[in-house]
């Protein structure tokens, strides 16, 4: 009877405790929302560099017609009927998969720097609580976003300054 009762005290006292202790763990701090506003810029620079890069591979081939027939090869899938009905010479088809692995090579890129960003600057873990948290909570989504709001006028201003 004595440890049926230890153990139902010791339940009792974990069921009071650990919700606390849980809340401790995903509470997100005003120093942690703004880390993660300054990643996500960061993250949305680079995701902008990879989208320039691979609208320049396009636009840049002159088989391709300045991205008309790339998204039209696109567009086809690897469909023999359609891209018969495009068609493509064997010239252009071979600039066409050259973009498509030129593009997944930035995109390869990309990954790499936004995993580096995000362990570099912020953590795995703190970046997935604050995310996780975003999503959750609609207090820290407003808290948020008065950050990456006051952010913005900050780097508007300092590049005003320049």
């Amino acid at each position: 009877m004595k440890n049926s009762l230890l153990v139902f005290g010791l339940l009792i006292a974990c069921l009071v405790v650990c919700p606390k202790t849980m809340a401790q763990d995903t509470e997100v701090t005003n120093e942690e929302l703004t880390q993660y506003a300054q990643v996500t810029a960061k993250i949305d620079s680079l995701k902008g560099d990879m989208k320039a890069k691979i609208s320049e591979a396009v636009k840049s081939n002159e088989l391709m017609e300045g991205g008309k027939l790339y998204n039209q090869l696109n567009k086809a899938k690897g469909d023999e009927a359609k891209l018969a009905e495009i068609g493509a010479s064997e010239e252009q088809l071979a600039a066409y998969a050259q973009i498509q692995e030129d593009i997944t090579a930035f995109k390869a890129e990309f990954k790499t720097q936004y995993t580096a960003v995000v362990k570099d600057e912020i953590g795995a873990g703190t970046y997935n609580k604050v995310k996780k948290a975003l999503k959750a909570d609609a207090a820290v989504k407003s808290q948020y976003d008065e950050i990456v709001a006051s952010l913005t006028t900050e780097s508007e201003e300092t590049e005003g300054e320049e």
